[in-house]
């Protein structure tokens, strides 16, 4: 059993050096770059080198004193990183206003209503983009395609229930990629916080770049596979949600506007 621990434990700190401490340790070596070497010395291995060789030298105490202040540096700006991806996440979502929000708004459903007659066809209005954000309109897709399907069921209200009565079995690819789709904005977020630090040596902001566009891409393709995953949930488990609630479908087995209205205000309790 203590060796099993031991294996356990092992794998658990070589999983948490990889995916946490290292990334930054990668971003506190980018900002001792930029203050030893700055963008007049950005590419200068020899000074680098240089630079290095003074930081280690000194008392035994000295270099663990130093090397301790990186780790904990690190540590530090992990917690940052993480923080960052939410705000991320808040502006991938597109709930926010204001001046630029209406005036993205206003160019995608402009952009839509183009690709609807080139392709000769009426656009729907309610599907036309309200969202500023490509992926926050996509989870917005998700409630109007639900609320056009069974006649104005909401899913803000169906899914924190259905959610519950989920077997695990049928939780775990939601899951799976709902954490995807979060680490591609905690990977954003390094690329922004890297961007900063390019302000003062440059081969930081060219990283940064790469790893913002890198989250953005992950974070579009965990968002078209995740709001696929929970529309197809409520369409094959609607029925488990309707038995619990004790609103069972008519004869038919079709969803009904005056069983879709009776659901929507047993669960948002006359509010």
């Amino acid at each position: 059993m203590t060796a099993f621990l031991s294996s356990i434990g092992g794998k658990l700190a070589e999983r948490w050096a990889a995916a946490v401490l290292l990334p930054g340790l990668l971003f506190v070596v980018s900002v001792l770059c930029a203050a030893l070497l700055g963008h007049a010395h950005a590419l200068d291995l020899g000074l680098a080198q240089t630079r290095i060789t003074e930081f280690t030298r000194g008392s035994t105490v000295s270099v663990g004193v130093r090397f301790a202040t990186l780790l904990l540096g690190a540590a530090t700006v992990v917690l940052l990183a993480r923080a960052t991806g939410r705000l991320v996440q808040a502006v991938w979502f597109g709930r926010w206003g204001g001046p630029l929000a209406r005036a993205l708004v206003r160019l995608r459903r402009r952009r839509a209503v183009e690709a609807a007659e080139r392709a000769g066809v009426r656009p729907v209005p309610e599907y036309l983009p309200k969202r500023p954000t490509w992926i926050g309109e996509q989870f917005r897709l998700v409630d109007a395609g639900i609320a056009a399907q069974y006649h104005g069921l909401r899913l803000g209200l169906v899914w924190p229930r259905l959610w519950i009565l989920l077997p695990e079995s049928e939780r775990a690819p939601v899951q799976s990629v709902n954490t995807e789709f979060q680490a591609a904005a905690v990977v954003t977020g390094w690329g922004l916080l890297h961007l900063v630090v390019g302000l003062w040596w440059f081969p930081a902001a060219l990283v940064g770049a790469c790893v913002v566009g890198t989250g953005w891409v992950r974070g579009r393709e965990h968002t078209a596979t995740l709001s696929a995953l929970i529309e197809a949930t409520v369409d094959t488990h609607l029925t488990l949600l309707l038995t619990a609630l004790n609103q069972p479908l008519p004869g038919a087995g079709t969803m009904t506007p005056e069983l879709a209205e009776r659901v929507n205000d047993q669960l948002h309790k006359g509010r």
